[in-house]
This record gives structure tokens, C-alpha cells and sequence, in this order.
């Protein structure tokens, strides 16, 4: 008997270049300030600094783009966070396609996206019960869940969700005027590496893994100055209940698109 070869997961290609369009209008105004156009369906030009505005009223002529805007709405999106959303859900596609992943690792990404929205008061614990501002939070999960992607058994879940994770990094300080790679590059230089450090090389019984401890990045990227700094410093946070809606959001917007590419 043929052993049956694991399907790989693809994206309907249409709906696939509109949400590429959707990510390239959330990226250029992504934590910069900038306004974004759009026309409503009374076909009145409108401004918005809001992605979330743009996926509920927004009426274009463009099919590709209209596709995506249809599949974003089919869910409940975050109330702040949307063009983070959208950055990271085009890049784990992106990722998931280029590596090849089967439906096994995709069903692996659901669990680090779910996995992720639970670990987030972790990071709050060590920060006084709250989050980091410039995407801090999301660069935090990287280690843990590359920890838990290696429990789950399962690299390429991992690469695809650090890549994703990372573009949010690499799109804030581009979209500000910066080196994307050389901001990273110094931030991670910066990041504390000692609980999963110790983890990474088998030293797990060394520190409880049940500890609230995590490696909390602090040392950000401040779009004001064009600096790193440490973030504490700055008045700007996130909200837990935010980071976590835009995770769950991408979760069930990356089921949909899966699901329309496997009935055609």
C-alpha cells in the first residue's frame, strides 16, 4: 500500500495577494503615526490611523483586496491592534509556505498561538502586571515558544512562528526610518538569555518551569528619538487582553484561509 504524502498547506492565491496588499498598508503606517486613505460604501474618502476601521468600512474596487478584508471580518477582531494582526497572520503565511508545512505543523502554530496568548501573564508578572510597549511583548514569547515548539516536537511550527514574531520587530523600526536587521541585531544583544539558555543546553531541572520567571525584553526600540532604550522608561504599554486578542485573532484568520484553500 502507497503511504499517502502530507498535504501541504497553501493559500488560495487570490486572497493570498490581498492580504500581502492589506500588510504592505498596515506596515507603512505601523507605530509611526501616519494617516492611512480609504474610501467608505458611500464612497466618501475617509482618514484613519486605524487598521480596524479601514477592515470594517473600507470599500475597495480591488477583488484581491476585497477577498482579504471579507476573511479579517469573518472573526472578531482585537479592538487595538489590528495592524499587528495583519503583519503577523501575512508573515506566518509566508513562513508556513516557504518551509513547506503540512497541516500537522500548522495545527502545531494554532497550539504556539494559543499557548502564547496564556503565557502573556508570565511577562506581565515581571514588569508590575504590565507589558512593554514597541512590540517588547511579542519578541519576549520567541524563547518560549521555541521551548515549548521542541515539547511539542515540531521545528518548523517554531522557525515559522519566530519569523513572524521577529517581522513585527524588523516592520516597527522600518516603518519609523530605522535599520530593521540592525535594531534587531542590537535588541537581541541586549535580550536576557538565562532561564532558556539553561533550558536550551538540558539544565531544565535547574530552574522550576512552572516559575513565572521568563526572559523579559526590555532594551526597545523608541520611534520618538530613533534610539534603543530600556522601555521601562517609557510611558507607552500594552495591554495584556490587546497582545492577546490580536494573537486569537490570528489564530482563527489563519483557520479560515486554510479551510477556503482546502474546499477548492
Amino acid at each position: 500500500m502507497l503511504k499517502r504524502m502530507p498535504r501541504t498547506m497553501t493559500a488560495e492565491q487570490s486572497l493570498k495577494s490581498g492580504l500581502f496588499k492589506l500588510r504592505d498598508i498596515a506596515a507603512c503606517a505601523y507605530g509611526n503615526g501616519k494617516w492611512i486613505q480609504y474610501r467608505d460604501a458611500a464612497g466618501t474618502c475617509k482618514l484613519t490611523m486605524s487598521m480596524g476601521e479601514i477592515v470594517k468600512n473600507a470599500s475597495l474596487e480591488d477583488v484581491e483586496a476585497s477577498k482579504a478584508l471579507a476573511v479579517l471580518s469573518t472573526g472578531t477582531l482585537p479592538e487595538n491592534g489590528v495592524k499587528s494582526m495583519v503583519i503577523l497572520l501575512v508573515s506566518l503565511l509566508e513562513k508556513a509556505e516557504n518551509l513547506g508545512c503540512t497541516e500537522a505543523d500548522v495545527n502545531a502554530v494554532y497550539a504556539l498561538l494559543e499557548y502564547a496568548a496564556e503565557y502573556l501573564p508570565a511577562i506581565a508578572k515581571e514588569n508590575n502586571g504590565e507589558l512593554l510597549g514597541s512590540v517588547l511583548p511579542y519578541m519576549t514569547l520567541i524563547k518560549p515558544l521555541n521551548k515549548r515548539a521542541r515539547e511539542l516536537g515540531n521545528e518548523r511550527a517554531a522557525a515559522t512562528m519566530e519569523y513572524a514574531l521577529t517581522t513585527l520587530l524588523l516592520t516597527f523600526t522600518e516603518a519609523n526610518g530605522a535599520n530593521g536587521y540592525g535594531v534587531y541585531e542590537r535588541m537581541k544583544a541586549l535580550a536576557p538569555n538565562q532561564f532558556f539558555s539553561l533550558n536550551q543546553v538540558g539544565i531544565e531541572r535547574s530552574i522550576s518551569v512552572d516559575s513565572p520567571y521568563t526572559d523579559i525584553w526590555t532594551m526597545g526600540f523608541d520611534p520618538i528619538d530613533g534610539t534603543i532604550k530600556d522601555c521601562r522608561d517609557m510611558a507607552y504599554r500594552d495591554k495584556e487582553e490587546d497582545v492577546r486578542n490580536v494573537l486569537l485573532a490570528v489564530k482563527n484568520a489563519l483557520q479560515v484561509i486554510w479551510n477556503i484553500a482546502a474546499s477548492l
